[in-house]
């Protein structure tokens, strides 16, 4: 992006023969005798013009050229002419005193100084310095018009559109005055002394405008997404010396015969690449979008970008036009309306200044409000001058501040907006989100503009439908699946509502079938729109919907004939046959999926159909933070903010705006009164009265999601936990992240009356890892004395990304640490027990491995579900940005904030949540080795390895399952159950079974076979979590 300029004083030292000194010109006497000169040169500072705060650049910092003219006093014709070679540049200070109008918009310049060649004599002249023509003395197009001071200033200046550097001449006359008299009535100057010390202001023949953007007081839910800024109309030519009134009477240089035919300056474009006319907004853009709860965008600072115009001067005062669109305050604009449409009669282009200059701003305008829908493209206009009323004198030498200031639905009514929808018509807004969560819902709104006509039907059918990550490269997943158009049966989204958690084939055959079946998950039909009379809004079901799957009419409260329509859109079951890996919830934490949905609109007595298709996007799973833990005497704040991971390999977190309003709250609790949320920014985020949860924090459009969570101390009973959950729905309401919250490590049940669940992993026989996120020692099956320390069960190296089947290797390569006595082992000489034996008890009174019974009760019921993400504990006070914090917690590094990932088992009706670790390595799995009659033969003895079967890329080509492509380097953990337990015998298996499998990919959360745990040389080693009977 190109700048601009810094400005120019011209100091002159004059020794004379002469020894008297007099300050007032108009009295001295001139004398006899010569004068050599010497001179400084300074940059005189740009004015500040045009502050709107209801409403730099550095292009032209240089001097590539000077010259000095001297002209006779009496017929103002040419004596002599220097041309300064050289000169001393030095940097200065610059105040608002040495600015034109008081107001300097340059906090310094540079400054020169030199020597003319030759002395002058005393006598009466014009003394004149002009920058930046270097042929002023050598054109023949020049020759003529430098012999008198008329002709100097009458010199024509053409724009350089090519090189905005170009464009930097520059004129100023010397005064015996130190003060900006930059245009005094008499321009002479005496010399008659011995050493006088003269000034030579230069001003620039352009000036530049910054446009900066203030969307404090948009509406929530308006996003404004800038495309560009450009100066139009700027005159072609200009006058070196004198006012450049273009198109005025007398006016002698090159103007076009209508005003709008000048030509264009340059443009600032806020967005890389092309924008075809199907092109997605949203957070993609969100570097250049302004919302109410991201503001600002652009500033005034002395570099940023710039446009650049020769002054153009059309006049000022009570006769000129009002520039304000509603001067009268009236709440009406006085001239609305669009360009070249007749049925505007009342439309004033350009404010009826033809020849003025103007900046116009593109952006689009996107509305999720339901005040008002809006998507579309709009445009801004606004008029130069000195400002903001009646002054179209855009003055040469002035940097124009000027702000667009946002309001309401992006209105500003000092500007000209150009932005329209059809009437009749369909508006759908674009792009729109729903959560990464499985089962969930939104409602996606359309406003209909009947045009006094009744609606037919809206019909709603997706198109395309992806299991896969949008945006994502080929190393990222397995591209040669069908997409989402091919078989739409695999993708997260749904237009009817999801009843199940796991569809099972042998209930539903395939997932083709069912997504086919009546109801159709990808067809819907609306077809009731009637309003009783007096009922401004009312919900109806469609033909074989669910009772609760409802969608939603609305009358608009201040557009006539007009309804905002709410469809329900939801996301799919957790698991859509556990063999084909296929979900509903998001499995990418870097990348979203989508879906496109085409929305058909038809009005009774209207042949035209109205189609809108729109993008619907299943946001990022979002997995830090998903739970905090304290201890019962621990009352430490800690501070959220949601952060997601801008690319599967990438190393650190980072935070993201919210596509639209937020709120958090606490959902659910037991005995978690004193688990409460506070604000963090109240500049973007409110504590306000909720009338279903009591208090809510709300966070505006465009912001961060970022809040406090407070726990009250604890009371002495040491006996009862505090549990919540904390729901945060973002993007407008649309979407959801849960974050459960845990203080007190007492084993508790997670079912009323069933047993209690320690909540912490075993680390030895006779003792608990030492927290939640503790993961505890890998235990090989009936084993307690040869527990695998977690220190132990570390990566090869950090951070764990980019990684290859390669890197899987033997660590430590000095053995494995007994975390019962310190003792270095080999995985060789572990023992196991088989699978027809029994996991002894601990000794610890009371407490038994869990069962196979007690692991299904985690799953069986509907209102135990899970969670999958990072856990924060007592010494952590912040979510974390870099993945080995967030993920590597471990007893040594347990005072330094780290977090752990793992899965929460919850129950959603009172709050209650245990947390399963998967490990620092985020493999919670040692492998024994084998030769398998199916997947990958494992050559490694022991190796950290979560996948069962898998050691590489998976072959042959899993074109039904493509998530399990890439599963031999996905995380997971394994629990042992206390004995096995036969095949189906609690929901449908591969085998016996003696594990328990948490797959934290592909949200597995199910029996794994006794097979895939005990080969024939022996036992892989898992976690063991324990619990009391009730």
């Amino acid at each position: 992006m190109k700048h601009f300029v810094r400005h120019i004083i011209l100091f002159l030292m004059i020794a004379t023969v002469t020894s008297c000194y007099d300050e007032f010109m108009k009295e001295e006497n001139i004398g006899e005798g010569k004068a050599s000169i010497s001179a400084t040169l300074d940059f005189k500072p740009m004015s500040s013009a045009l502050s709107r705060t209801r409403a730099a650049g550095d292009a032209l910092k240089d001097i590539s050229s000077l010259h000095v003219l001297l002209y006779n006093n009496k017929d103002k014709n040419l004596i002599k002419n220097w041309t300064i070679e050289s000169y001393t540049e030095t940097d200065e200070n610059r105040g608002n005193n040495d600015a034109e109008n008081g107001s300097s918009a340059e906090t310094s310049t540079k400054r020169a100084t030199f020597k003319l060649p030759e002395e002058i004599g005393f006598g009466k002249y014009y003394m004149y310095a002009v920058a930046n023509i270097p042929d002023l003395l050598t054109n023949s197009a020049y020759s003529e018009a430098i012999k008198t001071v008329d002709g100097l200033k009458n010199i024509p200046l053409t724009w350089d559109s090519e090189d905005v550097a170009n464009n930097g001449q520059m004129i100023g006359f010397f005064t015996k005055s130190s003060a900006p008299a930059l245009s005094a009535d008499d321009e002479s100057l005496i010399v008659n002394e011995k050493s006088v010390k003269l000034h030579a202001w230069l001003r620039r023949a352009a000036s530049k405008v910054t446009v900066a953007f203030d969307g404090s007081n948009l509406k929530e839910g308006v996003f404004i997404y800038l495309q560009s800024v450009q100066i139009k109309d700027i005159p072609s030519q200009c006058y070196l010396g004198k006012e450049n009134n273009v198109g005025k009477e007398g006016y002698t240089l090159a103007v076009p015969e209508n005003g709008p035919d000048m030509i264009d300056g340059e443009i600032i474009t806020y967005h890389e690449g092309d924008m075809a006319e199907d092109f997605e907004y949203g957070e993609g853009c969100a570097d250049h979008r302004v919302t109410v709860g991201t503001p600002h965008f652009g500033s005034h600072d002395e570099t940023a970008p710039a446009l650049y115009f020769y002054e153009n001067m059309q006049g000022a005062g009570d006769n000129m036009p009002d520039k304000r669109q509603d001067a009268d305050n009236n709440g009406i604009l006085d001239f609305p309306g669009l360009p070249d449409k007749p049925e505007y009669p009342k439309y004033r282009p350009k404010d009826n200044v033809p020849y003025g200059t103007y900046i116009e701003v593109h952006a689009h305008y996107i509305s999720n409000n339901s005040e008002r829908l809006g998507n579309g493209h709009i445009i801004y206009r606004f008029m130069l001058g000195q400002d903001v009323e009646k002054d179209y004198n855009a003055k040469r030498n002035c940097h124009y501040k000027l702000t667009l200031k946002f309001k309401n639905f992006a209105n500003e009514a000092d500007w000209h907006i150009e932005y329209e929808e059809p009437e009749p018509g369909v508006m759908t807004p674009e792009p729109y989100y729903i959560s990464y969560l499985y089962n969930h819902s939104m409602m996606y709104p359309i406003k209909v503009n009947t045009g006094g006509r009744k609606i037919e039907y809206i019909k709603a059918e997706i198109l395309e439908n992806n299991w896969a990550p949008y945006n994502a490269s080929s190393d990222i997943y397995f591209t040669g699946a069908p997409n989402g158009v091919a078989a739409p049966w695999n993708g997260f989204l749904s237009l009817h509502k999801t009843t199940e958690t796991v569809l099972y084939e042998n209930k539903i055959g395939s997932n083709q079938q069912y997504y086919n079946k009546v109801p159709k998950r990808g067809e819907r039909e609306y077809k009731d729109f009637v309003l009783p009379g007096g009922i401004t809004s009312k919900e109806f079901t469609t033909e074989n919907s669910e009772p609760d799957d409802k969608y939603r009419v609305e009358k608009h409260p201040t557009e006539a004939n007009t309804y905002n329509i709410y469809i329900p859109m939801y996301t799919r079951a957790k698991q859509m046959i556990s063999t084909t890996g296929y979900t509903g919830n998001n499995p990418y934490v870097a990348y979203q999926r989508k879906a496109r949905v085409k929305i058909t609109t038809k009005l009774e007595g209207l042949d035209k159909i109205f189609e809108n298709e729109v993008p619907i996007y299943q946001v990022r799973r979002v997995v830090n933070p998903k739970g905090i833990y304290r201890s019962l005497k621990n009352n430490k704040s800690f501070h959220v903010v949601l952060k997601r991971l801008p690319r599967e390999n990438d190393q650190m977190f980072k935070t993201f705006q919210s596509e639209g309003q937020w709120k958090a709250y606490v959902v659910k609790e037991t005995n978690g009164k004193g688990i409460t949320l506070s604000v963090t920014d109240p500049n973007t985020t409110e504590l306000k009265d909720d009338p279903e949860y009591g208090k809510a924090i709300y966070g505006k459009t465009g912001s961060v999601i970022d809040f406090n969570v407070n726990f009250e101390q604890s009371s002495d009973n040491l006996s009862e936990n505090r549990y919540a959950i904390i729901r945060v729905e973002y993007h407008n309401y649309t979407c959801q992240h849960l974050i459960f919250v845990r203080q007190g490590d007492n084993p508790d049940d997670l079912v009323e009356g069933g047993v209690k669940w320690y909540a912490m992993n075993m680390k030895t026989t006779s003792e608990l890892a030492s927290n939640p996120l503790d993961e505890g020692s890998l235990f090989k099956f009936g084993n307690w004395s040869h527990p695998i320390d977690a220190l132990s069960n570390k990566n090869p190296r950090e951070p764990w990304i980019n990684v290859t089947p390669g890197d899987f290797k033997i660590y430590p390569d000095d053995g494995l640490t007994n975390a019962a006595t310190g003792v270095k082992m080999e995985w060789t000489t572990i023992t196991n027990l088989g699978n027809s034996n029994i996991f002894g008890n601990p000794e610890m009174a009371n407490a038994r491995v869990a069962t196979g019974a007690d692991f299904w009760e985690l799953r069986k019921y509907s209102y135990i579900e899970q969670g999958y993400g990072v856990l924060y504990g007592d010494d952590a006070t912040e979510t974390a940005d870099d993945i080995v914090e967030a993920y590597g917690y471990d007893y040594k590094h347990n005072k330094s904030g780290r977090g752990m990932r793992g899965c929460f088992a919850y129950n959603s009706e009172t709050g209650k949540n245990l947390f399963f670790p998967i490990g620092a390595s985020g493999y919670g799995h040692r492998k024994q080795s084998y030769t398998g009659i199916w997947g990958d033969p494992e050559n490694i003895d022991g190796v950290l390895r979560y996948a069962s079967g898998r050691t590489k890329l998976y072959e042959p080509s899993p074109v039904e399952r493509p998530l399990f492509y890439d599963l031999y380097k996905r995380p997971g953990g394994i629990y042992w159950l206390n004995a096995e337990i036969p095949k189906n015998h609690f929901t449908p298996t591969d085998g016996a079974t003696l594990g328990w499998d948490i797959n934290y990919f592909s949200f597995d959360f199910n029996f794994i076979s006794t097979s895939n745990l005990i080969k024939s040389g022996g036992s892989d080693a898992c976690f063991v979590r324990c619990v009391v009977d009730p």
